[in-house]
C-alpha cells in the first residue's frame, strides 16, 4: 500500500510546474514557460554527450501577432534545434505577443533566452564552454542587429542517475 502512495504521489508532483513568484511584468509569462515545459523532452543524443544547452530563441511576429520566423542561436546542439522544429507548432506564442502588446512596444523581433542543464550524478556535472557564449548572440553565422525585445529566460534542470540509498 505505502509503494502505490509513493508512486501515485511522485506522478502527481513529476508532471507539475509551479511557480514560486508570479511574473508581474510579464503576466503570460507563466502561461509560456508551462506549456515550454510540458512539450520538451531533452534529445536522447545530448544526454550522453554535452549535455548543457544555452542559447537564444529568436521569434519575429508580423504586425497583428502571428509567428513570421523562429530560429535558434548558433550555441544550439543541432539536436536541440531539430527537437524546437518539432515543438515549435505546439508552443503558445500568442501569450508572448499579449506582452509585448501590452508593454506597448512596436517591436517585432523578441529574444528568449533558454538555458538547460542535463546532470547525471556521480558522472559529470553539466558545463557551458566560453564558445557557447561567444555563439549565443549569433544566427546563422551573423550577429544579431536591429531592435529587439528581450523576453524572461527559460531554465530547466535535469538530474539523472542513482540516488544513495
Amino acid at each position: 500500500m505505502k509503494m502505490k502512495t509513493l508512486i501515485t504521489l511522485l506522478a502527481i508532483f513529476s508532471s507539475s510546474v509551479s511557480f514560486g513568484q508570479k511574473n508581474i511584468e510579464f503576466p503570460s509569462f507563466e502561461k509560456f514557460y508551462s506549456n515550454f515545459g510540458e512539450n520538451l523532452r531533452y534529445p536522447s543524443g545530448l544526454q550522453d554527450e554535452w549535455p548543457s544547452t544555452i542559447t537564444l530563441m529568436k521569434i519575429n511576429f508580423t504586425g497583428n501577432g502571428d509567428v513570421q520566423s523562429i530560429s535558434l542561436s548558433d550555441s544550439a546542439f543541432p539536436q536541440f534545434v531539430h527537437l524546437m522544429e518539432k515543438m515549435k507548432e505546439k508552443l503558445d506564442f500568442n501569450s508572448i505577443y499579449q506582452d509585448i502588446k501590452a508593454k506597448q512596444k512596436d517591436v517585432k523581433q523578441v529574444l528568449i533566452p533558454i538555458h538547460i542543464d542535463y546532470e547525471k550524478i556521480d558522472v559529470w556535472k553539466s558545463s557551458i564552454s566560453s564558445e557557447d557564449f561567444k555563439k549565443l548572440y549569433v544566427f546563422n553565422g551573423k550577429p544579431i542587429s536591429g531592435k529587439y525585445f528581450l523576453y524572461p529566460n527559460i531554465y530547466y534542470k535535469y538530474v539523472a542517475g542513482r540516488v544513495n540509498e
